[in-house]
């Protein structure tokens, strides 16, 4: 694991471990609609493990700048107003971003979006 990775996933799981972690049909609604009405999906699907939402997404096109552009698109519909951190990691044939969004009551939700690509 490269350094900077390994500082990512520390600001990651102390953030996590800051917050009351929600799942709510607000959210589960939220997602299902954002990626079932957007048109470059070409099919997604998602569960929530341990109170963490779990997306694995498949695009018409998976270039980079596209991908970037969607995950952008993803936070704007969900974010919360206090805060909100994201972080991404790649390998050959997926990219990860990890979102966090939360509250001033700290309370908020954990979104892993998984973007298949070539």
């Amino acid at each position: 694991m490269t350094g900077r990775r390994a500082v990512a996933n520390r600001i990651v799981e102390n953030i996590i471990s800051s917050i009351e972690l929600i799942t709510d049909p607000w959210i589960d609604s939220s997602i299902y609609d954002f990626f079932h009405q957007h048109e470059a999906v070409l099919e997604f699907s998602y569960e929530v493990i341990e109170n963490k939402y779990i997306i694995d997404v498949s695009l018409r096109r998976t270039e980079l700048h596209e991908i970037k552009e969607h995950f952008m698109a993803f936070v704007t519909a969900m974010q919360y107003s206090y805060f909100t951190f994201y972080s991404r990691r790649a390998n050959d044939h997926i990219i990860s971003y990890r979102l966090i969004s939360g509250g001033s009551d700290m309370k908020g939700f954990y979104c892993e979006v998984n973007y298949t690509h070539v």
